[in-house]
Order: C-alpha cells, then sequence, then structure tokens
C-alpha cells in the first residue's frame, strides 16, 4: 500500500480487490449460508428445527466476533502483515470443512448439524478478523482525499459476494446438479476468493503509519493491552457511537438477510408447491432480486460518500431503512392481490439498499476513521463485533419470532430497531473526517511503544 498518491486506476482497483476479498467471501459465505439450510431441511428426514437452523446459521456470526476482537488486538499488536494473512487460511479451512461435513444417524452426539456449526464457527473467525485488519489497512493506505471513497469501494465487495452467492447456487441446479452436490460445492466455493489473494498478500508490507507508531522492538502483550486501554477510554463517545449504530444495524441486516427465503414465502403466499428443486430454485431468484437491489446502495456510497458526509449517510439511512420496512409490514396486513404484491418486494429490497447506501457502509468505515493508529485495528474490532453481536441476535431471535408474533410484526420490529440506530447516529457520530496523522499526534511519542 505505499504510494498511494500515485495510485493508477488499474492499481486503485488492484488494490480494492486484494483487501476487498475477504469481504466478497465475508458475504458469500454469511448470505449463502440461508439457501443452504433450505436445501438441508428439504433433504434431513423431517426436516430441520427452527433451533436447529438457529445454530447453524449463528455459528458463523459467534465465530466473528471471536475472531474482530483476537485479531483487532493482535492487528495493532505484531502488525497488520501477518494477522491479514492469517485470516485468508482460517477462511479457506473453514470453508473447505463446512462441504466435507457427514450426516449421522438420528439422535448422534456429534450430527451433521453439529459439524457444520463447529466448521462455520471456525470460518467466522477468519471472517471476522477481515472486518478490522481491512479497514484499517485500507484507511492507513489511501490518500487522505480519497480514504472515503476507497474504504467504501473495499466494502462494497460484500455486495459482489451476496450476488455470487445465489447465482452459485442458481447455476448448479440450472445444470441439474443434486440437491447434496449443491450445498455442498457451494460451501466450499466460499473458499476460492481468500485462496486466490494468500500468496498476493504475503508480499505486502506494514502500513507506514504503523511503522511511524511502533518501534521494531515489540512490548509485551500485556503492557500494550494496558496502554490500549488507556487510549480507548479517551474515545468513550465515538466507542458508544460505532459500537450501537453497528449492533442495531446488523439485527436487522443479518436476521433478515439470512432469513430471505421465510421473507419471500411470507411475500408470496400461495400457489401450488412445486418440487424441492423448484422451490430452492424460486427463494434463490429472491435472493438475487434483493441482492441486484443491494449493489447500487454499495455503488452509491463510493459515489458520494466524500461529497454528502458520513453523518447524512448513516442517518437518513437509517431513516429510510425505517420506512422501508415499516411499508413492508403495513402492506402485508392489506391482503393485496398477487399482481401488487411487487410493492411489498420492492419496499423490502429497498431496505437493503439503504442500508447499503447508508448505515451498513459507514458502520464499517467511521471506526477506521476515529481512532488513532495505535487502538485502530483493536476498536474498529471492538465495534465490528458488537455489529456481529447484533446479527447473531437477529439470526437467533428471527424464527422464534416469527413464530410466535408473525413476519408483520417482526418487520415492525426491524423499523423500530432503524429509527433506534438513527438516535445514536444523531447523539455520538460527528460529521468531521479527521485526518490520521492528526489523530496520531494526540497520543504520547512512539505510540504504545513509548
Amino acid at each position: 500500500m505505499k504510494d498511494a498518491e500515485r495510485w493508477t486506476w488499474s492499481a486503485y482497483t488492484y488494490q480494492v480487490v486484494i483487501v476487498g476479498a475477504g469481504f466478497l467471501a465475508d458475504a458469500y459465505d454469511l448470505f449463502v449460508i440461508d439457501l443452504v439450510l433450505s436445501i438441508l431441511h428439504r433433504l434431513h428426514p423431517g426436516g430441520l428445527e427452527s433451533h436447529a437452523k438457529s445454530v447453524i446459521a449463528s455459528a458463523t456470526l459467534v465465530g466473528a466476533i471471536f475472531g474482530q476482537l483476537t485479531f483487532g488486538v493482535l492487528g495493532d499488536w505484531i502488525g497488520r502483515r501477518w494477522t491479514f494473512l492469517a485470516t485468508c487460511f482460517l477462511i479457506v479451512a473453514g470453508a473447505v470443512m463446512s462441504g466435507c461435513v457427514t450426516w449421522a444417524e438420528e439422535g448422534a452426539m456429534f450430527g451433521l448439524v453439529q459439524q457444520l456449526a463447529l466448521c462455520r464457527f471456525l470460518l467466522g473467525v477468519g471472517v471476522g478478523g477481515e472486518y478490522p485488519l481491512a479497514a484499517t489497512i485500507a484507511a492507513e493506505g489511501a490518500p487522505p482525499g480519497e480514504r472515503g471513497r476507497f474504504i467504501a469501494a473495499v466494502f462494497s465487495m460484500q455486495g459482489w459476494g451476496m450476488l455470487l452467492s445465489c447465482l452459485m447456487v442458481l447455476m448448479l441446479l440450472d445444470v441439474g446438479a443434486p440437491l447434496e452436490v449443491v450445498w455442498r460445492t457451494v460451501l466450499i466455493f466460499g473458499a476460492i476468493p481468500s485462496a486466490a489473494v494468500i500468496f498476493i498478500r504475503s508480499k505486502m508490507e506494514e502500513t507506514e503509519m504503523y511503522k511511524e507508531t511502533h518501534s521494531e522492538q515489540r512490548v509485551p502483550l500485556s503492557a500494550h493491552f494496558r496502554e490500549a486501554c488507556g487510549h480507548i477510554r479517551q474515545y468513550w463517545k465515538p466507542l458508544v457511537g460505532t459500537t450501537m449504530t453497528w449492533l442495531l444495524l446488523d439485527v436487522t441486516f443479518y436476521g433478515t438477510g439470512s432469513f430471505k427465503h421465510r421473507v419471500s414465502n411470507s411475500l408470496q403466499p400461495g400457489g401450488v408447491p412445486g418440487t424441492a428443486r423448484e422451490e430452492v430454485w424460486d427463494e434463490a431468484v429472491f435472493a438475487t432480486l434483493c441482492s441486484c437491489m443491494a449493489i447500487p446502495g454499495y455503488l452509491l456510497s463510493v459515489a458520494f460518500i466524500d461529497r454528502l458526509g458520513r453523518y447524512n449517510v448513516q442517518l437518513w439511512g437509517f431513516v429510510a431503512m425505517a420506512i422501508n420496512f415499516f411499508a413492508v409490514a403495513y402492506l402485508l396486513g392489506l391482503d393485496l392481490p398477487p399482481s401488487a404484491r411487487w410493492s411489498m418486494l420492492m419496499c423490502f429490497g429497498f431496505t437493503f439498499l439503504f442500508s447499503n447506501f447508508g448505515p451498513n457502509t459507514t458502520t464499517f468505515m467511521l471506526p477506521a476513521e476515529v481512532y488513532p493508529t495505535m487502538v485502530r485495528a483493536t476498536c474498529h474490532g471492538l465495534s465490528a463485533a458488537a455489529g456481529k453481536l447484533g446479527a447473531a441476535i437477529g439470526t437467533v431471535a428471527f424464527s422464534p419470532c416469527e413464530e410466535a408474533f408473525g413476519i408483520q410484526v417482526v418487520l415492525a420490529g426491524c423499523g423500530v430497531v432503524c429509527l433506534t440506530g438513527a438516535a445514536f447516529t444523531m447523539g455520538f457520530t460527528a460529521d468531521a473526517v479527521d485526518d490520521l496523522r492528526e489523530l496520531d499526534r494526540l497520543v504520547p511519542p512512539g505510540g504504545l511503544d513509548a
């Protein structure tokens, strides 16, 4: 990431792909599980219980929390380079192992659900580590005037991962692959994006800002941790903002995203039940439509984040998401004819659009811009872990809440959560974009290693 001021368009694209490959894998692995669970439900005798689905879906998120906290601290202590490489190996191992789990007899202590949950946890550790490391590397390596656009471009790889997960399922179904082959193949395929950049990442150097704030002789972890805690206490207010807004966003983003097929069934009821393949196909098509509506949001963020400002994009993104969640919940209660149900599908798709052209991008960006270099990865990891905690809450709670109260109440509740996110944005998010080196000048000379 040297000589960022002289980036050409090809060099810029290259950096986005290398740094953002983990986010493509992140979105692919987190969102493909929705369709995998749908397939497993049809292959498993008697279907999968709601509890089993939630355990599998949330295992990656729990692993991600551990990875975000661990790699955030390690990224600030031993450096960005080797930790960024380690996350690749974890993602590759977790994805391949997920596709190799075996069916077990009914009642077995370590059946398919437990095996898959364990492998997805390992995958999640790698996925989680990508968040603080990719964000800090992008922020520290980009020219100050292009930092927002570059971080947003790195994060936009998430959108392409979402779309790729849907297209892979559709392609395998279209060529006639058995459902057993489909779910195993799409899980293993999640290893490819990270595997493709392992060699290139091994040649990366530490960022200049990291070198400037850390001495060559590494301090003990305990000393690093004590010093980091001291600096973090000075930034309690932005930390409340970056953690709570990310948590609230991901309750809705992953809660609805991980169970798109359930939402699809609610928005498009009726009709003659088809075969298992036809039902999975319909769910994959719906997920593709949602992804296609989400991707423009990422692109709009890349184009306008520096012009509109982080605060405005986040605040009004939350508000727009809330309006659309309320609209879907209201329209569900009207018992619209099939010809008019497109309006509900549009409103639901707009929740993803305004999430990405809104808080989904800014909650990733802001923690990389408001903390000094010596604790940037740590604080980003804390913020991202709060987000994944919200994602785990949304994923685990979605099924039981839907069964207890109905999908209409759940979607209205998502609207309330978004308005709460807007309130935290107003109270704890600053619109100023700080110079990262100026932030570093506010800490003692020598940083953590002084």
